[in-house]
């Protein structure tokens, strides 16, 4: 076994550079050099060396390293975007259910607008450069969905005839207003 004089690790007899370090077994080793504006401890000037230093050490090559994809955090608003949305389209799709199971339009066009609302929601904050069109009027949008989901959804919590999940409609419409809430600076 070959021992490192660099690093003090044990190799195999046959390998010409160190696991650890990469150190090149039989290499000279490289010579100190003295900073040029040091003087010796007498006051002299160094003496130039005459020799050639030996070639730097170089190891094996490390992998190439692969960059990570930035990930984009969300902000307290965004999450509460996300909720609103994901609470509407889960209203959105028992409220299609059970409008078409009994033949009611207003459980049919609460299903439907509370899809597409919530769709809509969750596209703002997971696709916002294909939303980007309609970033002029995200603010107006989140408004109309905020007020007419905190209504809409209370009628329906105490409504049985005006749609079914009012709890998670009006809570939508509570996250979005509370997500609009932090977007202006009302609450921190």
């Amino acid at each position: 076994m070959k021992r490192c004089d660099r690093c003090g690790a044990l190799n195999s007899e046959d390998t010409e550079i160190c696991k650890e370090c990469g150190t090149i077994f039989g290499a000279p080793p490289a010579l100190p050099q003295e900073n040029e504006g040091e003087k010796k401890e007498n006051g002299s000037e160094p003496i130039a060396m005459t020799h050639e230093a030996a070639p730097p050490v170089v190891g094996p090559a490390l992998p190439p390293t692969r960059e990570k994809t930035p990930v984009r955090s969300l902000n307290l608003a965004e999450l509460l975007f996300l909720a609103s949305g994901l609470f509407l389209l889960s209203s959105g799709f028992q409220n299609l259910g059970a409008g078409i199971s009994i033949l009611a339009v207003q459980f049919v066009l609460l299903g439907i607008v509370a899809t597409l609302f919530g769709l809509l929601q969750i596209a703002f904050i997971v696709m916002p450069d294909m939303m980007a069109s309609l970033e002029k009027m995200r603010s107006t949008m989140t408004v109309v969905i905020a007020l007419t989901f905190l209504i809409w959804g209370t009628a329906a919590a105490f409504g049985p005839s005006v749609g079914v999940s009012g709890g998670f409609i009006a809570s939508a419409g509570l996250a979005s207003t509370l997500g609009i809430m932090l977007n202006e600076g009302m609450i921190r």
